[in-house]
């Protein structure tokens, strides 16, 4: 009996690397497992189970069976993950994984697996530590069966999720080269990574590779295929592309929802724009399939359709994008005061920097300056002229200044606080380029940043521009040539708002609040202002039901590694004991720490 069940074992285990499933299934029926009454059969028979997709729930009973037969058989263990993770149940597939490698510590496909389940918790450091786990198990695995040449994908596939591109290429070549006869996903693998690297060319010839295979993932593959020529800006080829994914599966949600990011961008008939987008709901909720920020872009986007066929509107928005761009910041480093306790929060706690909605920002005046210029005072926010005014979102507003006024007597008086004590807080210099790759980066992973545009979330900063209290002779700092094109380009956004006598007010309201937080008056022209303007659609909202200060914020990402300079107010109590916690939690490669030396009353 013994000898027969370890036939059928490694039988099994040989099918299984063939990716032989059916046979598999055929040759450990019901009727072989409750003769064997073995664990590792009944192991092997939920894994074919669930590579061949059938019923998760007939998977989790086979699992259990071998479980039942041998509670220390760590098959049985990542059979029941595998099924959780079908489910969708990533925290119940975790915890079996981990039951798994507690009796295997050796598995690789469990810390490999564990790894993909932690990221999507978004636990990146565990990951990242199985991914390893995973890297050296399977280089083990290698030694013994050279000629498995899967296990190079495997190990392709865990320097991927680090980001190890190099690598990654390396293993998937290796596995290429072996002509083995699974090469379709071999390319395809090889591919995602040449797209991570923005080498969409390469990346085309290895989709097409893929492609040319058999293999039931092709709807994928042509998907891709069509993400490479999009990010090429080869509209026609990308739209051809998802067309043919849609022909294969089509109740393929992404794809039409891809199609019709590439057909607004092809400047395609909004009726066929529309109905891609309406497809993509439509299918994500009958698939039980639903991407929150995709189905928010969608929606958006059908919305938006009315505003093409608005040529004032359009106009009026395209002169808005000539003054984001004038205003538009281009610089190394800037600066943001804080207190103490929130610089804390951000280094020791590493927490994330955060930003408030514009309707909470310190200066409730600011935004109707600007409004106030365009309408001339008689600026009514009901569109029905009632006493009433429409609550307007805002874009969430962060306020910084230029790098050199780190160390400003004014700007430690009103933001350089501690506890309402002013220059008893500090002065945060960062790299704003890599702070916004960083916030780019965070929010865009591979499923959301193929959910919009280029740059959609317009995570920018911007120069302030300053006028007079009237609202004329708007003013960039030392930049005097931009002045001149911004007032004329202001004059121009006036005329154009005050005659516009289209429908679409609401989208008017939305592109004027866009800009309206990069005006100020005259008397704060001396802080030489930036501010970081983000629309927030992808970004958790986040309240502060404090009563006497209500706020609404989003949380970007945490800044204590592109921190270059902390400055320390004049006022800081025990500043040497600031110093050196901040130097000794840094240690020598840290920021420069220094205080500020102005005389302070």
């Amino acid at each position: 009996m013994k000898n027969k069940s370890n036939s059928l074992c490694e039988k099994a285990e040989l099918l299984f690397n063939q990716d032989k499933f059916k046979e598999i299934a055929y040759i450990l029926s019901d009727e072989v497992l409750e003769k064997e009454k073995s664990a590792k059969l009944y192991a092997w028979r939920a894994r074919a189970n669930y590579q061949l997709e059938l019923d998760v729930d007939i998977t989790i009973l086979y699992a259990n069976l071998s479980i039942e037969k041998d509670p220390n058989y760590f098959m049985g263990y990542f059979a029941i993950a595998c099924a959780w993770e079908e489910k969708n149940e990533d925290y119940k597939s975790i915890a079996y994984y981990t039951k798994t490698i507690e009796l295997n510590p050796k598995y690789a496909d469990a810390y490999y697996n564990r790894g993909l389940a932690l990221l999507r918790i978004k636990d990146k450091n565990r990951a990242i530590s199985d991914f390893d786990e995973a890297i050296k198990f399977y280089k083990q695995q290698l030694l013994l069966y050279p000629k498995i040449t899967e296990i190079y994908v495997w190990i392709g596939n865990a320097y991927y999720y680090k980001e190890l591109y190099d690598d990654a290429l390396e293993n998937y070549s290796k596995a290429i080269n072996s002509k083995t006869r699974n090469a379709s996903s071999f390319f395809y693998n090889r591919a995602l990574v040449y797209f991570a690297l923005k080498n969409y060319d390469q990346a085309i010839i290895d989709y097409t590779k893929a492609i040319r295979f058999k293999s039931k993932y092709k709807d994928s593959y042509f998907i891709n295929r069509g993400n490479a020529w999009k990010a090429k800006k080869r509209f026609n080829k990308a739209i051809k592309d998802y067309t043919k994914a849609i022909k294969i599966k089509p109740d393929l949600e992404n794809a039409y929802y891809l199609r019709g990011l590439a057909r607004k961008e092809n400047k395609d008939t909004p009726e066929n724009i529309k109905q891609d987008f309406e497809s993509y709901i439509k299918f994500t909720s009958k698939n039980n399939n639903d991407n929150e920020v995709w189905t928010k872009y969608a929606k958006r986007y059908i919305n938006e359709l009315d505003k093409y066929k608005d040529t004032e509107l359009i106009s009026i928005t395209n002169l808005i994008s000539k003054i984001k761009d004038l205003l538009r910041l281009d610089t190394e480093c800037i600066t943001h005061y804080t207190s103490l306790s929130v610089l804390k929060s951000l280094i020791i706690d590493n927490s994330k920097f955060r930003i408030s909605e514009g309707n909470f920002i310190n200066d409730t005046s600011e935004g109707l300056k600007f409004f106030n210029y365009i309408y001339e005072h008689n600026h009514s926010v009901s569109s029905n002229n009632t006493p009433s005014e429409e609550f307007m979102p805002k874009p969430f507003i962060g306020s910084f200044v230029a790098k050199e006024t780190c160390n400003n007597l004014n700007l430690w008086r009103f933001y350089g606080k501690e506890n309402g004590l002013e220059a008893k807080g500090c002065a945060i210099t960062l790299e704003m380029k890599k702070f916004i790759e960083n916030i780019k980066n965070a929010l865009s992973n591979e499923e959301n940043k193929q959910a919009r545009l280029d740059d959609e979330n317009d995570i920018c900063f911007y120069h302030i521009a300053y006028s007079e209290k009237d609202g004329s002779n708007f003013s960039i700092p030392n930049l005097t040539k931009k002045s001149k094109k911004l007032q004329s380009l202001m004059t121009e956004l006036k005329t154009k708002v005050k005659s516009y006598k289209g429908d679409n007010e609401s989208f008017l309201k939305e592109d004027l609040n866009s800009i309206a937080f990069l005006f100020k008056c005259n008397d704060y022209k001396n802080e030489k202002e930036v501010r970081l303007v983000v629309k927030g659609i992808e970004f958790e909202k986040k309240i502060n039901l404090d009563v006497s200060n209500p706020k609404v914020y989003i949380e970007l990402v945490p800044i204590k590694d592109i921190i270059s300079q902390i400055t320390l107010g004049p006022s800081v109590d025990k500043v040497n004991e600031w110093e050196a916690v901040f130097f000794y939690h840094y240690g020598s490669k840290g920021p420069t720490i220094s205080r500020s030396t102005i005389p302070y009353r």
